[in-house]
């Protein structure tokens, strides 16, 4: 109390040399957190590196680097052909881009795979696409003689009419006049439809699979730059504009992968942390007016004390960590809703001590040494709820324990420094009718007397809520999913979800590096027989099986194929001769549709079709056009069927040495190890299923990594942090409070609204579907650490300076404990409403035990100070 006193005095007599030394360490401290200020968002990265799962992490990424920072392009459309020629596009259009990717890989496409393809058929699967070709033979060979909307119309008019000549099954024929039938549709109603040849002559089976087209990209990335992954995801969205691929033809690209997710995450990050830590500003500004009743120079005061506060605590942060994460970004927030309680405490207890007469320096004096002890002891008891995650392995927690642990006590600092200062230079008055200021309303009069007048029915009615809070403490849960922390509508988000629906798509797969070829197949067909896992992929595999037989069938469909003309192309007929060529294909759909009763519902739907479309021909200025898009629509992807067929058709023994290389690099690391990926069969995202794919795939390959395993063992070494960081939490500040107080007692007091308020978080947890994440775990040790402060504010002034009444409502004390909390509620409030959903839990569960702490505060402490309390005089 001592160095308070002299520290109090040497900041009075040097008032104004003191603000122009905090002036300059907060324009530095402005000046080098600019310079060097970086964020990463990588939940990875706040995860400690020695632990074993993070060095068999490492150990994938050093052997397969192909595989680390990658933008996964999504390629989607309606015709298998349609999804195929936009990554080819794309993809070529991406490689001259050599200056953004250094990598662009097409899983499935390339020379290689076009020309074996087939190979790739299990042996059903080939024979039914060889049956499917047969049958269609006829038909594409005439089309070849023809290939204009002429020759098509002329073909069907002969399949339908001389089935001798062309044979085709009722079930192709049924289904190309309902195909038909939709391209007359698309164009009359301006639709982006098209008639996949592929599906109709391969079959369905054959072509579903294709609709959806990847391109992996690995970029070249400044991870010197905030934002290294704009430049190369602006050039992907710019391509898919420039190339039409925006959907307007039906073709959607869409993208995901880590960098993705990270720059999206990223932004996500900056735009709603640093808007709510604005916003917080402002509402601490409001709430200071409220609560100290419109002192201009009191709130003025406040605030540049908090503002400088900040800004050091932001230097300090960059100074000692080099890089804020996604958890150690919010300390802004935290900051502003916690430091402000000094300010609060300081300024009612010397604004009540200049509305009683005190002269100003006095009344400096005076509330430093009455609100000096419990700020010092709320101080370290709040940096011992920060400071515990430090221990940890969760770096992300531990980062922010150092830096907000660390900018309570600047907190401190700068409010028995920078703010005596300025109450110094800018005293303020006693007000006119300072003696009936504080006088209490009526409603507050009765708020106030609610713990003394029913003392035994507030402690019960807390020991009721406790106790069925309790109850629900087994149900409380954690998510382990880190997609659900980003924001649910980024186009990386659900993109990355929208591949999980299907188990051969899923992003999250296993894999392990195995030495020796036969030990890696051994080890894969182990790994296939777990009812977890849906396939165990290895390079191997790329070599196809039963290539004799299957080679055979293919050699007979080269025998039935006709000749494919190098660089074939749809041809445009006279319009008469394709009005003629309609009107016999008419003639001929007629008598169909009265002789066959299988057929006959198809052929009727495109007659009633056909007959809409001459019609729409005819009144349509330029009737030819419409013809020019019935032929785009019905004949386009048929000579990239007829060119890739007649490629794949020149199939030839694959080995191992055949393959390309792009696909070796990402299968085989450069010591000879190979990489088997492992799928599972369920939805990862579901956290049963996670749990059982990375134990049974661990149960036979222990050195297993991955995202499956990365993100459930990070989850672990996250509860195990938060269980361990509370602990500490708990043991240090009861040993703190016994070791300050002197008293069991005293210390049972303080702890025993913060306990009331944690089980009531808990609960409201599992009620409100707000489980436990990576991102708002750190509550629980946090708000030890803060939660005793209201009670040491509470008893400390109730042991030295109690009032002539007892009733502690009545006093500053109550007033800042009020106004400091809600001013911390409506900050963390605003990291509610975020579309990060991370921080916003982070929020909700911050918002919801201060409001609980501050009820405990003001209603169960008054009444166990009444009951337990013992108060001496001053």
């Amino acid at each position: 109390m001592r160095l308070l006193e002299w520290w109090i005095a040497l900041m009075q007599r040097r008032a104004a040399a003191v603000l122009a030394i905090a002036a300059l360490v907060t324009a530095g401290a402005i000046y080098y957190s600019s310079a060097n200020f970086r964020i990463t968002v990588d939940v990875n990265q706040m995860i400690a590196e020695d632990l074993p799962f993070r060095k068999l992490e490492r150990d994938l990424e050093r052997a397969l680097p192909k595989h680390t920072d990658t933008i996964v392009v999504v390629i989607e459309a309606p015709l298998p052909e349609r999804a195929v020629q936009a990554r080819e596009r794309l993809a070529s259009h991406l490689r001259e881009k050599q200056q953004l990717f250094k990598d662009v890989y097409e899983p499935g496409g390339g020379p290689f795979f076009e020309r074996n393809g087939l190979l790739y058929l299990d042996t059903g699967a080939l024979q039914e696409t060889a049956d499917h070709l047969a049958a269609a033979q006829p038909l594409l060979a005439l089309l070849l003689e023809d290939p204009s909307l002429h020759g098509f119309f002329s073909v069907l008019e002969t399949a339908v009419s001389r089935s001798e000549e062309v044979e085709l099954p009722e079930e192709t024929l049924g289904s190309l006049f309902d195909r038909m039938s939709a391209a007359f549709e698309g164009v009359m109603s301006s639709r982006p439809y098209s008639l996949s040849w592929q599906e109709l002559m391969l079959g369905e089976r054959a072509a579903v699979e294709q609709r959806r087209q990847f391109i992996i990209l690995q970029p070249r990335l400044d991870l010197a730059s905030l934002t290294a992954g704009a430049e190369p995801l602006e050039a992907i969205r710019r391509a898919a504009h420039e190339l039409r691929l925006d959907g307007s033809r039906g073709v959607t690209v869409r993208i995901t992968g880590d960098v993705a997710l990270s720059y999206e995450n990223l932004m996500t990050v900056e735009r709603s942390v640093g808007g709510a830590s604005f916003l917080s500003l402002v509402l601490a500004g409001t709430i200071l007016a409220i609560g100290l009743k419109g002192s201009g120079r009191l709130i003025l005061a406040s605030l540049a004390t908090l503002i400088s506060g900040l800004i050091c605590t932001m230097g300090f942060a960059i100074a000692a960590v080099g890089s804020l994460n996604l958890i150690s970004i919010t300390f802004a927030v935290l900051f502003i809703g916690l430091g402000i309680d000094y300010s609060y405490q300081f300024c009612l207890r010397y604004r009540e001590l200049i509305q009683a007469g005190v002269e100003n320096r006095q009344a400096i004096a005076t509330t430093a040494r009455g609100v000096g002890m419990s700020l010092l002891l709320a101080s370290l008891t709040t940096a011992i709820g920060f400071y515990s995650f430090i221990p940890t392995s969760y770096a992300g927690a531990s980062e922010l324990g150092l830096i907000s642990g660390t900018g309570m006590f600047i907190s401190f600092l700068a409010n028995f420094t920078i703010l005596p200062a300025i109450l110094t230079l800018l005293p303020v008055r006693r007000g006119k009718h300072a003696e009936r200021e504080g006088a209490p309303l009526p409603l507050e009069e009765k708020v106030m007397m609610l713990p003394y007048r029913h003392t035994g029915a507030v402690i019960i009615g807390a020991l009721v809520i406790g106790a069925g809070a309790a109850a629900l403490l087994p149900r409380l849960s954690f998510d382990y999913n880190p997609l659900n922390l980003y924001n649910p509508a980024s186009e990386s988000v659900t993109t990355a979800k929208a591949l999980f629906k299907d188990p051969a798509t899923a992003p999250w797969t296993a894999s392990v590096l195995v030495e020796g070829a036969e030990e890696t197949r051994e080890l894969a067909r182990r790994l296939e027989r777990l009812d977890e896992v849906g396939s165990a992929v290895t390079v191997f595999d790329f070599v196809p099986d039963n290539q004799s037989e299957k080679l055979g069938v293919i050699a007979d469909m080269a025998l039935f194929m006709p000749p494919v003309p190098e660089g074939i192309a749809i041809r445009h007929r006279g319009y008469a001769e394709t009005l003629e060529a309609l009107a016999s294909f008419e003639e001929a759909l007629r008598h169909l549709s009265s002789s066959s009763p299988q057929l006959a519902p198809s052929a009727r739907r495109l007659l009633e079709r056909i007959d809409r479309f001459k019609a729409f021909a005819k009144n349509t200025p330029q009737g030819e056009q419409a013809f020019t898009a019935l032929s785009d629509r019905l004949l386009s992807t048929l000579p990239m069927l007829l060119s890739r067929l007649d490629r794949s058709l020149q199939a030839a023994e694959v080995s191992l040495n055949d393959l390309p290389r792009e696909l070796v690099d990402r299968s085989v690391t450069a010591d000879g190890r190979y990489r088997i990926q492992v799928f599972p069969r369920g939805d990862l995202t579901d956290i049963r299923a996670l749990q059982r794919f990375v134990a049974a795939v661990q149960t036979v390959a222990p050195g297993a990594t991955g995202s499956p395993v990365t993100i459930l063992e990070s989850g672990r070494v996250v509860v195990a942090s938060f269980r361990q960081a509370s602990l500490y939490a708990l043991l240090a500040i009861t040993a703190f409070l016994l070791i300050q107080m002197r008293s069991v007692t005293a210390t049972l007091l303080i702890l025993s609204p913060l306990v009331l308020a944690l089980l009531m978080t808990a609960a409201a947890s599992v009620i409100f579907s707000v489980p436990l994440n990576f991102a708002n775990v750190i509550v629980v040790p946090l708000l030890l650490g803060i939660g005793v402060t209201n009670g040491i504010h509470f008893v400390h002034r109730y042991r030295t300076e109690p009032p002539a009444d007892g009733n502690m409502l009545r006093t500053s004390t109550s007033r800042a404990v009020l106004f400091s909390t809600l001013d911390t509620v409506a900050s963390f409030g605003i990291l509610a409403f975020l579309p990060h959903r991370g921080i916003a839990s982070l929020g909700i569960l911050l918002t919801l035990c201060n409001a609980f702490l501050v009820l405990s505060s003001l209603l169960l402490l008054p009444a166990l100070l009444k009951l337990f309390g013992k108060g001496r005089n001053a």
